[in-house]
């Protein structure tokens, strides 16, 4: 797996947390919280521990994970910054294993979408074997909407005052997966300091996410958009309740 987030991490809540943004962590609270009765729980692509630390906020013991060092060090100083006491784990999803297993795992904001096609069924079984009989798999993934259409070719980008970003994609139709570039541009004293980051995020449709799901052994609660809403063509995101 190569997108680590190195240049990134410093300033992913910068760049992305907003009102929105918040909204949908609580919303996957209220999920949690609705469809699991333990207490014991795994954050996995965590990033710099954004529903990590509003889960332990909301009485979960929940343990962030994930596949960037600099992300974890981020998340790991925000906890302390909050006096919050998360233990948070550096593993590939891929390979994923517990000792003890847990409530619920929770695969929020594209983790999946940085996952091949080739590693989507060992993944889900390793979540599956993660899982306590009755757990409950909550996760999301950019819709391929989205990636075609949103990301696409598209540029996006942001002047602010000390921090500014331009993001750059490129769609490839023969492995429908999005490249990403992205140049940050913090201001340091008199001048702005460059940062680069290179992502790529693969297309998954519902059905085969569905086919893969079924035959590890989990059960579908629920498929909707990121808020709860009945799916639409043109849905950014789509979201998925799982029981073990």
């Amino acid at each position: 797996m190569t997108n680590e987030y190195t240049a990134l991490a410093k300033f992913y809540e910068d760049i992305i947390y907003d009102d929105k943004y918040k909204l949908w962590m609580n919303y996957i609270v209220k999920l949690v919280k609705e469809n699991t009765l333990g207490k014991l729980g795994l954050d996995v692509a965590c990033g710099s521990g954004i529903l990590t630390r509003l889960l332990k906020r909301n009485g979960f013991d929940v343990t962030g994970v994930d596949f960037s060092q600099d992300m974890l060090n981020v998340a790991q100083e925000k906890s302390y910054n909050e006096k919050l006491n998360i233990r948070y784990l550096k593993e590939d999803m891929r390979s994923l294993k517990t000792l003890n297993k847990v409530d619920f795992i929770t695969v929020i904001n594209d983790g999946i979408n940085y996952i091949e096609d080739k590693y989507l069924l060992k993944t889900f079984k390793n979540f599956y074997n993660s899982l306590k009989k009755g757990g409950t798999l909550i996760f999301d993934v950019s819709s391929p909407y989205k990636l075609k259409n949103v990301l696409g070719n598209n540029a996006f980008g942001d002047d602010g005052d000390n921090l500014s970003y331009l993001w750059l994609n490129s769609y490839n139709d023969e492995f429908k997966s999005v490249d990403i570039s992205l140049s940050i541009f913090e201001k340091q004293g008199d001048k702005y300091v460059r940062f680069n980051e290179s992502q790529i995020q693969y297309t998954h449709e519902v059905n085969k996410l569905s086919e893969i799901l079924s035959s590890v052994g989990f059960n579908v609660v629920k498929i909707s958009d990121a808020l709860g809403n009945e799916l639409k063509e043109t849905s950014d995101r789509i979201l998925f309740v799982l029981k073990k």
